[in-house]
């Protein structure tokens, strides 16, 4: 069983490996080196660079420069071996603990904000995907329906498509975005007499799943940017929010690699909100959300050596994609003295792919398994986990099934022994790719800033700021969320201003 652990009381300072000086990144750029090659592309350049000088490198290959060249280049800096390739005025290059970024310099890129809701009562849609037509950017709508998009202004004559399960899809163009602040969808209902019922069982189903894994799913390596929050309640309060912009090197699905995640940059708020008696902290949260990939980690649900602890049945199809899609409901068998989980899966009708799953550990399963979620509790308090509820979500790009998407909601009850007092916490985490690309063959993912299963997400240090994210794409905060962090940012200032002697 793969559970998030967490745990309660105060813990170690996390490191100051996210903060990297500038100062280091220019001891870099002066790195002396020699490159002889002779008609040679960018990409084929920089391969070579790295494999002779354990450098690491960060790229879309398909934003370099196609045009062949030769290098004869003895004992010069690498910032005068890359000036030579990538054109000032054209590329940006951005150093994060010794891996080196290289972007394109893009006029001021689009920026638009609206609403996503049902056609019939304006009701907000959750979690509807938008995303630019033939592209991997894209954003997500929070949970009252609201996005931000950032788009590349290379991207302007580009169409947007917006989608969710169980909606009829729509593209529409940059203008017709700005023009209409509020995106209506049109919901889809399917009949069964519709659909061409194929004689399968859902052993049947799920083992086409298994089988056609290689078919439907990556199996080149991929870095995906990805936009991460972890937020926590205290009776339904926020005490805090931390976020970040991670890159994830996702390995292909026949791969037996472990996919890893680094830090780019993060920014949290602590609310003013003090309580000295007690603090939650999740370890892990970024490393472990990766691990909701439910494909590469059959979870027991979905796993044949498991399938016998579970009751299966199919309900009513979905569309997705323009596509039916299997709805498949799944719970733990009466007599079944094991952990196991509730849930659904989606699963694509003609390909058998797993498109999306939700999932839940039964009361059952977390008062045999609750102790796996407390890593330390402070003396005199008991800690027990009332709820564990997880979503992954997949995504069609070039022919292939991507992971796009996780959820964590995790709920603990704390009880304070002396005073019987009980307090509720809960804790929610979501990563979303932003945006992805065949990772270069020979380009190396740099260790420094990897996040592990034993970090602390929210010991990340930076202040918040509206401005922060700058064009990277985020999840906008929802409204509940983002009046608090307004609230907080007004009573920070009020705090920092200078005392007045009378």
């Amino acid at each position: 069983m793969r559970f998030f652990e967490s745990y309660i009381g105060i813990l170690f300072l996390l490191l100051l490996w996210f903060k990297t000086p500038a100062q280091e990144g220019m001891l870099l750029l002066e790195h002396r080196l020699s490159c002889q090659i002779d008609s040679a592309t960018a990409e084929q350049i920089l391969e070579k660079v790295v494999t002779e000088n354990d450098l690491f490198f960060s790229f879309n290959p398909d934003i370099l420069p196609k045009r062949k060249s030769s290098i004869q280049l003895v004992n010069v800096t690498l910032r005068e071996l890359l000036h030579k390739i990538l054109p000032d005025d054209e590329y940006k290059l951005e150093i994060i603990d010794n891996q080196i970024i290289i972007t394109l310099k893009e006029l001021n890129p689009i920026k638009l904000s609206g609403v996503v809701v049902e056609g019939k009562d304006d009701q907000p849609i959750p979690y509807a995907s938008l995303n630019i037509v033939g592209e991997t950017i894209g954003t997500m709508t929070n949970i009252d329906g609201g996005y931000d998009f950032i788009i590349p202004w290379r991207f302007r004559d580009k169409t947007i498509t917006i989608r969710c399960l169980g909606f009829r899809s729509r593209e529409l163009t940059l203008e017709q975005l700005k023009a209409n602040v509020k995106i209506k969808l049109e919901p889809i209902t399917i009949h069964l007499r519709e659909i061409q019922v194929k004689p399968v069982d859902v052993a049947e189903v799920l083992q086409k799943f298994r089988n056609s894994i290689e078919q439907n799913y990556e199996l080149t390596t991929q870095l995906m940017v990805t936009f991460y929050r972890e937020t926590i309640k205290r009776d339904d309060h926020y005490i805090g929010v931390w976020e970040a912009i991670m890159e994830m090197l996702k390995m292909p699905y026949n791969s037996d690699g472990n996919d890893r995640i680094r830090f780019i940059k993060g920014r949290k708020s602590n609310f003013n909100k003090v309580f000295n008696d007690i603090r939650l902290k999740i370890q892990g949260g970024p490393w472990y959300i990766t691990t909701l990939d439910v494909v590469r980690n059959l979870e027991t649900f979905l796993d044949p050596n498991f399938e016998n602890l579970y009751h299966y049945r199919f309900e009513q199809p979905v569309m997705y994609n323009g596509r039916v899609t299997w709805v498949i409901r799944f719970s733990r068998k009466e007599d079944v003295e094991f952990p196991c989980y509730y849930g659904k899966l989606l699963i694509d009708s003609d390909s058998y792919a797993l498109v999306n799953a939700e999932f839940g550990l039964d009361k059952k399963s977390l008062k045999m398994n609750g102790e796996s979620f407390i890593k330390k509790e402070p003396h005199g308090f008991t800690t027990r986990p009332e709820g564990a509820e997880y979503t992954v979500n997949y995504r069609f790009v070039n022919e292939r099934w991507q992971f796009y998407s996780a959820r964590t909601d995790v709920i603990f009850k704390v009880k304070q022994n002396r005073d019987n007092i009980k307090t509720d916490y809960r804790s929610v985490s979501d990563i979303l790719v932003t945006q992805q690309y065949t990772f270069p063959h020979r380009a190396r993912f740099g260790p420094a800033g990897l996040f592990r299963a034993d970090d602390v997400f929210s010991d990340i240090i930076g202040p918040y700021d509206h401005n922060f994210w700058g064009d990277y794409n985020v999840i906008k905060p929802e409204d509940d969320l983002g009046k608090a962090l307004r609230e907080n940012v007004i009573q920070e200032k009020d705090l920092n201003k200078p005392e007045i002697s009378k």
